[in-house]
């Protein structure tokens, strides 16, 4: 039978901590076994378009869900959007201003930042493989469409001021490392991105597959016909995966394909 699998990218499909920033090859072939075998492949990120790496963006998934769910796409058009609101956008604005954090909002083709030249964020930039040529610094928050944003604070004392300010706006979920957060439109999420790509198809949740290993992953995990987290996921992925795998640079993904005889 057909089956939809979903994959993360970040600690999923690659690990910039590891110096890992393309699909390796081996995984290559186990992604063109599964197409080969009937099945379709999509990405479920927190990234939107322009910021995922060139070692993933060249492979030919059949969809995108991105953004954490904000926008997603199918055979090259855009089947969902949740538009962040410009009263969201402002607010961050300010909140970076006076705490001088680092923020994020992420359209399909660029994202908008506050300071192009702020060592934080050249910093981050960098080790994430953020395009220059897509980031822009100069923008009015009325005129803008983006589906997620990120922020960067400078220390853990500075995560509850943060939290309280812009959790009206969004589910504020922190990354694996760093003081670094996605910024999710409440009620939005890789699980209710997937939702609307099945509909959109005509296909059933019952036949999704999601691999995963954030906290951003949970509710694609808990919702997918079919759960696995990494093996290098954190708790709260685990605890909600029907499976758990091995971590990514032991094979995982392709130790839990051949697990579930899907290759």
């Amino acid at each position: 039978m057909n089956k939809l699998l979903f994959f993360d990218i970040d600690g999923t499909l690659i690990e910039c901590n590891l110096g890992i920033y393309s699909i390796p090859d081996k995984l290559r072939q186990d992604l063109d076994q599964l197409k080969v075998n009937g099945h379709d492949v999509f990405l479920a990120t927190g990234r939107c378009k322009c910021f995922i790496t060139d070692g993933v963006m060249d492979y030919p998934f059949n969809g995108y869900v991105t953004c954490n769910g904000g926008y997603v796409e199918y055979l090259g058009k855009p089947i969902y959007k949740a538009v962040v609101p410009s009263v969201a956008i402002k607010a961050t604005m300010e909140l970076c201003e006076k705490y001088d954090f680092n923020y994020y909002f992420e359209s399909t083709d660029f994202i908008y930042v506050r300071d192009c030249k702020n060592i934080k964020h050249i910093e981050f930039s960098q080790k994430w493989q953020m395009k220059p040529e897509t980031v822009i610094d100069q923008f009015d928050p009325d005129k803008i469409e983006t589906y997620i944003g990120m922020i960067v604070v400078n220390k853990i004392e500075d995560i509850p001021i943060m939290v309280e300010a812009l959790s009206p706006y969004f589910d504020v979920q922190r990354h694996q490392s760093d003081c670094s957060f996605d910024l999710t439109l409440r009620g939005v999420s890789k699980a209710l991105g997937i939702s609307e790509l099945v509909k959109n198809i005509n296909k059933d949740i019952k036949d999704t597959i999601a691999f995963g290993d954030g906290r951003n992953d949970i509710e694609m995990l808990e919702t997918a016909g079919l759960g696995i987290a990494m093996g290098n996921a954190v708790i709260e992925a685990k605890a909600v995966a029907d499976y758990v795998t091995d971590r990514i640079e032991n094979d995982g993904i392709e130790k839990a394909l051949k697990k579930f005889e899907l290759i």
